[in-house]
């Protein structure tokens, strides 16, 4: 059975037990400022395969090792270029993973077979604690079986993995409630893999013109990063996307209805949640409400599409992967 362990601070004594089962080729669960991590030595392939086992992971869905500073990141890549710099002293610690070409260091599990790794600086304290009680890279996909909601509560994690995880770190609950923004810097020009909490006008403020991707990769391709999977972040119910104030008919079924900024009228039985029209919060509270309302036994989820404007990017990025049809 899982061990579930309360973390007071970055020097809790459960770090040194998280750091001895990391060194010894397990898995650990622990908080980072955007969604619980699982964890394993980034540089053992055999134990980063535990994380795609205990997940039920395409091998084709490369991981993010999680280092603590720029200067752990460095001998993980084959170039360090000006633009990965800047990023680095602006936004590490924080909700930002680049994209790079990877050094030989790094194990062809944790790329997927690709020749770029992705890197981010955790700004929990947590977590940056945990990466240096171990002393190496930290391979950390979200703590939660694949394509299914992402964990913002050590509780979630358990119910999602279970016994398959050594210890769970609980650190309360995520901060930013959605995983980091995703920035390849591996080609010509920069490009954004999977939007996150680190909008694109800071990143062209910083770096000039930075392409988008919006696609969505099919079942068996390979991705470049994580996140870009036609359908990912999951709820146990169907989530269906509808237009603001778009209301539903009577319906005999408990279904819940999400409205952003105001709720229609809505038919005796049906669940009304109001969100605020305010992304950041909304982006914060995501997964948590859809965990509860799968918790609450609902079968059925109709949320409003949110707004079109760039501060809605990484929700609406969530939002349309979730209701993607499940692949067979």
């Amino acid at each position: 059975m899982t061990r579930l362990r309360k973390v007071t601070g970055p020097n809790d004594p459960a770090l040194r037990e998280a750091a001895e089962i990391l060194r010894g080729g397990g898995l650990v669960a622990f908080p980072t400022e955007t969604v619980y991590g699982l964890g394993a030595d980034g540089l053992n392939p055999e134990a980063v395969a535990r994380i795609y086992a205990a997940k039920g992971r395409p091998a084709t869905n490369p991981v993010i090792l999680h280092v603590a500073d720029a200067e752990g990141a460095q001998p993980l890549v084959s170039r360090w270029p000006e633009a990965a710099r800047i990023l680095a002293e602006r936004y590490w610690p924080g909700p930002l993973t680049l994209v790079l070409p990877a050094s030989p260091l790094v194990p062809s599990i944790v790329r997927a077979g690709g020749p770029s790794v992705a890197l981010r600086c955790p700004a929990h304290p947590v977590a940056q604690a945990l990466i240096r009680a171990m002393g190496r890279p930290l391979a950390a996909p979200s703590a939660n079986r694949s394509q299914q909601l992402s964990p913002t509560l050590a509780e979630h994690v358990a119910s999602s993995l279970g016994g398959a995880v050594d210890l769970i770190l609980d650190g309360g609950p995520t901060q930013a409630g959605l995983e980091s923004t995703i920035l390849d810097l591996s080609g010509n020009r920069p490009r954004i893999l999977r939007p996150g909490p680190v909008p694109p006008a800071e990143l062209e403020a910083l770096l000039g013109p930075v392409d988008i991707w919006e696609g969505a990769i099919g079942a068996g391709a390979r991705q470049e990063a994580p996140g870009m999977a036609e359908r990912h972040y999951a709820p146990r119910a169907r989530l269906e996307l509808v237009a603001p104030g778009a209301g539903l008919p009577p319906t005999p079924d408990p279904v819940a209805y999400v409205g952003i900024g105001a709720l229609p009228v809505l038919p005796p039985g049906v669940r009304g949640v109001l969100l605020p029209l305010d992304a950041e919060a909304v982006a914060a509270r995501l997964y948590a409400l859809l965990h509860e309302l799968d918790d609450a036994g609902f079968a059925r989820i109709v949320m409003e599409r949110p707004p079109g404007d760039e501060a809605w990017l990484a929700v609406r990025d969530r939002l349309q992967r979730a209701s993607a049809k499940e692949m067979a």
